[in-house]
This record gives structure tokens, sequence and C-alpha cells, in this order.
């Protein structure tokens, strides 16, 4: 893979996918119509008679694309400020939720269609009653739920939708999960969805998810299996794990067990089994999945310049390689390891590959399939036999493995897997 520039990754980084990935639960029924239904309703409200493109790729991943170019809403003239995240999520096709909208003015009232726009440079005082002059960038136009009085008065801790987002800039349809019955439907990036492909959870395997939460490729793991293998779930944040369990009891999963737990130490001679909970014997797990903790810098849109420091994006490998050293551990022998990252670095990805070849002998890289991105990126420690085993999403250019658009147009991502040797 070539990219050719920095500001080429850079452009990239900043532009909005060009489609909407959801999961289907399996475990669930799912019918197709009601989206369908939903997306003519919108497109009445937008005056479109066409509605976007849909299509499954797999029985439980559909992909959305964007609304025709011809749709458009008249801006309004009521401009609502929102922090760059909240502008980023709004481009992927979401409401404003209120704890993100930083400036409304004091004419606007419930019901008002009103302009949405992303503070990029964090300027913007909170509860801003003025029309904000800073640098800013319009991102969408939505009906408000909210008055100031709900949003900025004191002691008010907001919560809940402040403007229903009704067209994003980017022309992503605005799907409320809703729509369908509780558990059966989830927001996911597509490269998120393949890594559970990738691990192939089977009925009755025991597999780790080393740093789960919020739980969303666990979740995808008893699914596959048809809620028959024997997951566990760790984070070591007591809230975290309790958002996995969560997510667990919403999506109709009773296969996983979940614990707060530090995955940097989870293994022990000492452990009496692994039905005792971490840590865990040697050898103990069929699968292990780890989705290591990143810089992240693989998330679009990017609507402003990431702060992080070189030297903060170089410590992530350090726990990424106690992580890997732990997962090995806990890995049985012909069991399958499954790394992945949501970011672009070498030394998080391609690195932290040929580090974890060269440091383990008993590992063997095997194609990361279905390789649905591109191949690694050349001259980062991993010959070209070896970039073709994992797959790589972002701006790709490479002879190796051509990639389809769809593939290019997620956000930017990593996926290896390995086989634990005698």
């Amino acid at each position: 893979m070539e990219i050719q520039t920095q500001t080429e990754m850079k452009s990239w980084l900043s532009e909005t996918p060009k489609c909407t990935t959801f999961r289907f639960n399996r475990l669930k029924k799912f019918d197709i119509n009601v989206l369908h239904e939903f997306l003519y309703a919108q497109g009445k409200e937008l005056n479109t008679n066409q509605i976007p493109k849909y299509y499954l790729l797999r029985p439980d991943c559909l992909i959305l694309e964007r609304w025709p170019d011809d749709v458009v809403l008249e801006n309004t003239g009521k401009e609502v400020i929102v922090d760059a995240l909240c502008a980023a999520a709004v481009l992927r096709g979401a409401h404003v939720f209120a704890p993100g909208v930083m400036g409304l003015p004091v004419s606007c009232q419930i019901g008002d269609r009103v302009d949405i726009y992303g503070d990029l440079e964090k300027h913007c005082k909170r509860g801003l009653k003025v029309k904000y002059e800073g640098q800013k960038q319009y991102v969408g136009v939505g009906c408000l739920k909210m008055l100031r009085s709900d949003l900025f008065d004191d002691g008010v801790q907001p919560s809940g939708i402040a403007v229903h987002t009704i067209l994003p800039a980017s022309k992503l349809p605005v799907v409320n999960e809703s729509i369908y019955g509780k558990g059966e439907v989830l927001l996911q990036n597509l490269p998120s969805i393949v890594c559970g492909w990738v691990v192939d959870a089977q009925p009755n395997e025991y597999i780790l998810d080393m740093c789960a939460a919020p739980g969303n490729k666990t979740t995808h793991l008893a699914e596959m299996s048809g809620d028959k293998a024997f997951i566990t779930a760790l984070d070591k944040t007591p809230s975290k794990a309790a958002k996995i369990k969560e997510s667990c009891d919403i999506q109709g999963v009773t296969c996983v067990s979940a614990f707060a737990f530090d995955s940097t130490k989870c293994c022990s001679e000492e452990s009496k089994g692994i039905n005792n909970g971490p840590p865990f014997p040697p050898n103990s797990f069929d699968k292990v999945l780890l989705d290591a903790p990143c810089s992240g810098l693989g998330q679009r849109p990017q609507q402003f310049m990431n702060k992080m420091t070189p030297k903060m994006i170089s410590s992530y490998k350090f726990v990424q390689r106690k992580l890997l050293a732990e997962a090995i551990k806990v890995l049985k022998i012909g069991g399958k390891l499954v790394y992945s990252t949501c970011t672009i670095t070498e030394e998080e990805n391609e690195g932290m590959i040929a580090w974890a070849l060269e440091k383990f002998p008993c590992l063997k890289l095997v194609p990361a399939e279905p390789l649905l991105g591109g191949p690694g990126l050349p001259n980062r420690g991993l010959n070209d036999e070896q970039r073709l085993m994992v797959q790589s999403f972002g701006p790709h250019n490479d002879e190796l493995r051509p990639v389809e658009d769809l593939y290019k147009n997620s956000i930017g991502f990593f996926i290896a897997a390995f086989v634990k040797l005698p």
C-alpha cells in the first residue's frame, strides 16, 4: 500500500465515510422492509421520492449509502454550535445530544429548524447566546428539541437529544435504531464487523475478548456462535465491564461472562481454572481477540488536527506488547489469535506484527480471512507474503491486493491473525 503524501492521508482522514454500516443481531429476526419504509418516509420529509441505496454485504451486515446529490435543505440562519466530536458524529448520521451543544441563540424555539455547525478550534464558550464568529464548519440541518434552559441553566446536567438531525452535510441517512426492536440492530463500523468474521466464533469454543468494552465485538462473537460459545470478556474499568453486561442483556446474549480485570495480568500459573474467572491458566482458550487500546488515529471524519504528540502515540506499543504476550500465554496450542487496532500508525500495526513474530517463535501469521481490506504497508517490517495476510483499511493504492471503494471509505483499521504452534 502506498500513501502518496501526508497531505493525502490528512485529507482522507478529514472526509466522512461514504456509507453507514449496521450489524444485525442474528439471534433475533430482522425485517429489511422496516428500513425501506423508514427511508421512504424520511425521503418525503426531504422532498424526494428516491431513497439511498442499501444492501446486505452478509446476512448480519447492511451497507447504507448516501442520499442522492440533489437532496438539499436550505440554511435557516439559526445556528447551533456543537463541539468537534459531536460535529463528527452528525456527519456520520447521528443526532445532536445535549452534552455536545455549545451555543444556541436565545430566539430559538422547540420545533425550529436549525443549522448545525461544529466548533473547529474549541474556542466557543458553553452557553453562547450570540452568533459564533470563530472557525466553524457546517455539518447539517435539524429540528430543535431542547431550549436554552434545558441545556445551560445552572445545575442542569443535560441529557437526551437536543437536535434531531434531518440531513447531515455528508448526505448520510440518519437512521434511528429504535425503528427496530430492542437489540436487533447496531451501528458499527465495517472493519469492526470484519474483525468478528476473522475470529469466526463457533459453538462450544472457549473465546477470550481481552479489551472488550463497550461489547460490540463481544456480542457479535456470541451471535455468530448462536449464543453457544463460551466467551469471556475483560475490561479493567468496572463501569466498562458493566457496560458489556448491559450490551449482552439488550441483545439477548447469555454465553458471555464479563469481568473487570487488567488483561496485562490475565495469565497465571497459580490459577485454578478457566471457570473461576481471571486470571487464567496457560493454554485456556481456543481463540483470543485482542482489539488493542491504540492511538485511534483511524477515526473519521477528524474535524480538527489531532493533538497527540509523537511521545503519546509511541507509548501505546508498550501496553500492546504486554497484552500480546498475555494473549499468547492463555491461547491453546493450535488456537487462533486475532489482533486489531483502529489506527494507522506503523508501530501499532505492521511494526507490532513484525515484533511479535520475532519475539514469539510459537506464532505463525495466517491470512486474516475474509480479506476485505488492503494489504499491510510496504517497508514496515513485513515482506510481501506477510503483507497479504494482514488487512488494512485506508486510502490504498497497492497492486498486491486492489481494494474496492467500499473498503477504502470506512475508518482506518488494521487486522492480523496468528496460530499458536507447539
